[in-house]
């Protein structure tokens, strides 16, 4: 466990800087002084984060063309979860909380962290840690827009809206009655049994789906309460469940499509529709992600395959492009040029019509083994990825080679290698 034994002295120190520091501004961990629009159901609190001093340590892995070098930031308690970049010079990641999916059982606060294109900020807290094994929040989720606007969402259903320094109070979202629950779903406390996934499309839109079929939105800075989305069983119904993270992407605030299990759920501003996913019964288990760089035009990642849904087409039959499997991230900053990433720290991308064959940029988690990999493109020039444990690569340069966009799903090209490519192995 290459990190346990320093975290605890390291969020020990990070609270007697912030006693020692309370009245200095720090700004190094930004480019830009942003005010968030004030949240209208709660009062803000701010996180003044310690200036961002290099956290980075080498690590094991041989670099692959196009991709830095693999480096570490020491994550919080719970490991990082989840990553969303709007530049090559600001990201911001979100974890910690108490998953039930990684090796050393782990809890603490809920903690951010900002990527200024050089170094990382030491992790600081925007959701207490509260007594118990199971206390929220469960596998947080990030997604930021320009402004910056971030929301972060988590498998309890609590929300809280920032700008990476300035976070509102984590509050939960209400809904109705709830359809009698999956058999599939062995309720919280179990690893990948409470996930949630976000999206903005601007500063003034995001929505939310978890994994047993809740979604909302927001307008403004307002959530909706959620709504529960049921599917058929037998002569009845129970709710959605998959165990694991699940897919959500938003083109625009009148565009968004998730997945939960095999069931495709679309956002048309208006409100939610249901249709059949790509992957059949084996959509139940593990993790699933969505990218959609355009109005119903989307890409998911399952298991060790891909599917493509082109402007509200059908989808196409699920693509096997990673003999590794566990795709659990994928993002999209154009149509069709794609990176998607594996649990193991390999990476896929289009290429030529087709699909690279796996190259391993991060090292395979060995503490956080459950919280899956964060993967976030805001260009064809700029992508990171990170993993639980706080490895990261960066792609910078030469603009990922896009994809030609196929007429239909069905003349898609071939799979395809592009060598030379690295395995998974740890």
């Amino acid at each position: 466990m290459r990190r346990i034994a320093a975290m605890g002295a390291a969020w020990g120190l990070l609270l007697v800087l912030a006693a020692c520091s309370s009245t200095s501004t720090h700004s190094a961990h930004r480019s830009t002084s942003t005010t968030l629009p004030a949240v209208t159901t709660t009062s803000t609190t701010t996180t003044t984060l310690p200036s961002a001093v290099p956290t980075t340590v080498p690590t094991p892995v041989v670099p692959t063309v196009g991709w830095s070098s693999p480096a570490t930031t020491l994550p919080p308690a719970g490991g990082y979860t989840s990553l969303s970049c709007i530049s090559e010079v600001f990201c911001l990641t979100t974890g910690g909380g108490s998953n039930q999916a990684d090796a050393t059982g782990s809890l603490g606060p809920g903690g951010t962290a900002s990527w200024t294109g050089a170094v990382w900020s030491a992790p600081a807290t925007y959701f207490a840690a509260a007594p118990g094994p199971d206390s929220p929040p469960w596998l947080p989720a990030i997604s930021c827009t320009d402004g910056p606007l971030c929301a972060v969402v988590d498998g309890s259903a609590h929300t809280t809206l920032g700008d990476g320094t300035t976070w509102s109070p984590p509050d939960p979202l209400h809904g109705g009655p709830a359809p009698p629950a999956n058999p599939a779903d062995p309720g919280p406390g179990h690893a990948g049994s409470r996930t949630a996934a976000v999206s903005c499309a601007g500063p003034h839109f995001c929505a939310y789906v978890d994994n047993t079929g809740h979604v909302a939105t927001m307008h403004g800075t307002t959530w909706s309460g959620l709504r529960a989305i049921a599917t058929p069983s037998g002569s009845s119904s129970v709710a959605l469940f998959q165990r694991g993270r699940v897919g959500l992407g938003c083109a625009s605030p009148s565009a968004c499509t998730a997945m939960v299990a095999n069931t495709v759920l679309d956002w048309d501003g208006t409100g939610w529709s249901t249709s059949s996913g790509p992957w059949g019964g084996d959509g139940y288990g593990g993790d699933t992600a969505v990218s959609c760089p355009g109005a119903r035009t989307c890409v998911a990642v399952h298991g060790s395959s891909v599917s493509i849904r082109l402007g509200g087409t059908a989808w196409s039959a699920p693509r096997s492009v990673d003999a590794n499997g566990r795709l659990d991230a994928i993002s999209c900053p154009t149509a069709f040029t794609c990176v998607a990433a594996d649990a193991y720290g390999a990476v896929v991308r289009q290429y030529a019509g087709g699909w690279t064959s796996p190259q391993k940029v991060v090292p395979t988690p060995v503490d956080y083994t459950g919280d899956g990999t964060s993967l976030s493109c805001p260009s064809p020039q700029f992508c990171m990825i990170l993993t639980g444990d706080g490895d990261y690569a960066t792609y910078t340069g030469t603009p990922l080679t896009p994809t030609p966009v196929p007429t239909v799903p069905a003349t898609l090209a071939p799979y395809r290698s592009e060598p030379p490519a690295s395995q998974a192995g740890s």
